[in-house]
């Protein structure tokens, strides 16, 4: 390994692939721990006729039952799975937002592929974690004891070669393709082992007598382009592990978001609060939705009309960017603040404790069908206020700032 270790020099970049060990059907397990070691499909109603598997356990791969199968052929392969409807999308969201959180922890240069899936960059991270290798079982071992869910990790010098690594020794693998070992590595292996090489492009390949990268990597680079165009040149440089594209990291997550607003003159009634707190959260999820984050942690700030401030804040256990829930936890944090007795001057409210939204980010989730309604109507709202202005359309109840 030592020397598999020393081939990345600084000036070599150094690519994680993080790829978790069926997703949907783990989190279910660790949530339901009487599923563990069974054959458990993740997806819809298997007594519809429709819909396809989202994840399966080990457990149920080993009957044949693989993701994107229809559920009535799994089921047809293994009659006694368990089969888990898909009710809570917002769960899956959490732990995927949990672990963003974790990768940052190592680095900032961090590229979600998938709802279970990055990219790394940790090149020159040496210095603060050792060796790749070392990082990379300190990585699995937080995510393990954090979410108590397990991943496979690839390391290369790119990102094709990265996602090709985490899948060679699933589950709970961590495998290192240095660039002295890529021809050795590649050359065996069926073509469609590497990412972007489906069903389709392997018959065409299989047709010219190419079943193996090794094939594909000798084979006239000319033929390639006369017969697949401009992937054909693609196809010659990933068969011989060739990868240009950088780590998309997106910018780390702001530490809050929150507006405030002094009032035009103090307020006493709980009613009028609510009226504040109500117009308030709609502008913080707004900025968050904008933005696209969720946050976990609701922070309310009262002033007094004696200048006397105080703050209360409470964190919730999934993070969020709807205006309805900030709104009730703001109004709880707000109960006996004011008791008709003190005037209220001053009020803010704000969110912290930021990931980036999963959903936004437009990563599917197998069960579209459960996400909140409420969030079409948020969004038809926002485009409402991009266009006609911040107070061309609010909540009933909700105070205007104008």
């Amino acid at each position: 390994m030592s020397n598999a270790q020393s081939q990345y020099a600084r000036k070599e970049p150094v690519i994680l692939h993080v790829d978790m060990d069926a997703f949907f059907a783990s989190v279910e397990q660790k949530e339901r721990p009487w599923l563990v070691g069974k054959p458990v499909v993740v997806g819809g109603d298997p007594q519809k006729r429709h819909g396809v598997v989202a994840a399966a356990s080990y457990a149920a791969r080993e009957y044949g039952i693989k993701a994107g199968m229809p559920l009535l052929t799994a089921k047809r392969l293994c009659p006694h799975a368990i089969f888990l409807i898909g009710t809570d999308g917002d769960k899956y969201e959490y732990v995927s937002s949990h672990l963003l959180g974790i990768f940052y922890q190592f680095t900032p240069q961090v590229e979600p592929y998938s709802i279970d899936e990055a990219f790394l960059d940790i090149t020159g991270c040496e210095r603060l974690f050792g060796p790749p290798a070392q990082l990379a079982k300190r990585l699995k071992e937080k995510i393990k004891k954090q979410l108590g869910l397990s991943c496979s990790v690839g390391i290369a010098p790119n990102k094709l070669l990265a996602k090709l690594a985490s899948s060679l020794n699933k589950p709970d693998g961590l495998t290192l393709i240095s660039r002295d070992k890529i021809k050795e590595i590649l050359s065996p292996l069926e073509v469609t082992k590497l990412c972007g090489i489906g069903d389709k492009t392997e018959r065409v390949l299989s047709s010219l007598g190419i079943h193996t990268l090794g094939e594909l990597a000798s084979y006239p680079v000319e033929v390639l382009k006369r017969k697949f165009g401009k992937n054909g040149e693609w196809l010659h440089l990933v068969a011989n592990g060739i990868d240009c594209s950088p780590v998309f990291s997106q910018i780390m997550p702001e530490k809050s978001m929150g507006h405030q607003r002094t009032l035009p003159e103090d307020i006493t009634q709980p009613e009028d609060i609510n009226s504040v707190l109500l117009a308030l959260s709609s502008m913080v999820a707004r900025r968050l939705r904008e933005k696209r984050f969720v946050g976990r942690t609701i922070t309310l700030r009262v002033r007094y009309s004696d200048f006397v401030s105080l703050t209360r804040s409470e964190t919730i256990a999934r993070p969020t960017c709807s205006e309805h829930i900030i709104f009730r936890v703001a109004q709880k944090l707000g109960l006996g603040l004011v008791a008709g007795i003190r005037r209220v001057r001053l009020l803010g409210l704000s969110v912290s404790h930021l990931t980036r939204d999963r959903q936004s980010l437009q990563t599917s989730l197998p069960f579209v069908e459960y996400i909140d309604k409420r969030k079409r109507i948020y969004s038809v709202m926002d485009r409402i206020r991009d266009r006609f202005g911040e107070e061309s359309i609010r909540w009933a109840g909700a105070t205007t700032f104008v």
